[in-house]
């Protein structure tokens, strides 16, 4: 099988995640997407949400897409979560399944500064899924970020800009977060609390 792996703090996850994991499904013509979220970024501060709440949203969110599925290896594995480590657990765990690193071209560009990159490109193709606000990536500027053309697959289907940050602070002030977020997510949110938000019995 090829399998995508999307990797993200997810907190929360939202339809920008959901649709770009969609949408790199049908462009590079994955059989699976895993969503993967960290049990603790390296590279962040530490989320706002717990990783067994954002892992618990995570599930509410794919349930009705199918294609998606969710990983729990990074919640589940001490430490900071870095993504040779999630790789080399994939390659171990599924031998006969190969991965496809899911990243917004955002990232994708950033690839040079993580832990081990080269490893991180032997293990998975890259399929890179353009961003809102950016240029589309070319051979030209993929080989400017150390990155190997012919060993990725370009998704440039549109997806939605939706931002974290502002899910967050919608949540704290109690207004919707229809359009932003699957309609179970939101709900898990006002029950827990997240997010400063006010709590509310199921």
């Amino acid at each position: 099988m090829k399998v995508g792996v999307l990797g993200g703090t997810f907190d929360p996850i939202h339809l920008g995640h959901l649709e770009a994991a969609d949408a790199s499904r049908e462009c590079a013509g994955l059989d699976e997407v895993l969503l993967v979220p960290a049990g603790r970024p390296p590279h962040k501060r530490d989320a706002h949400a717990s990783p067994d709440d954002r892992l618990q949203m995570t599930r509410l969110a794919v349930a009705q897409w199918p294609g998606l599925a969710v990983w729990d290896y990074e919640v589940k594995h001490p430490g900071p979560s870095y993504t040779v480590q999630t790789l080399r657990a994939f390659r171990e765990e599924r031998p006969g399944d190969e991965p496809f690193l899911i990243l917004g071209w955002d990232a994708a560009r950033e690839i040079r500064g993580w832990r081990s990159p080269d490893e991180v490109l032997e293990l998975a193709r890259l399929v890179v899924v353009g961003r809102p606000g950016l240029d589309s990536p070319t051979a030209e500027s993929l080989r400017g970020a150390g990155i190997e053309p012919r060993r990725v697959t370009l998704c440039l289907i549109g997806t939605p800009d939706v931002a974290a940050t502002r899910i967050r602070r919608l949540a704290a002030a109690g207004r919707s977060l229809a359009g932003l977020v699957p309609e179970p997510v939101e709900r898990y949110i006002r029950e827990r609390g997240l997010y400063g938000s006010a709590r509310v019995r199921a």
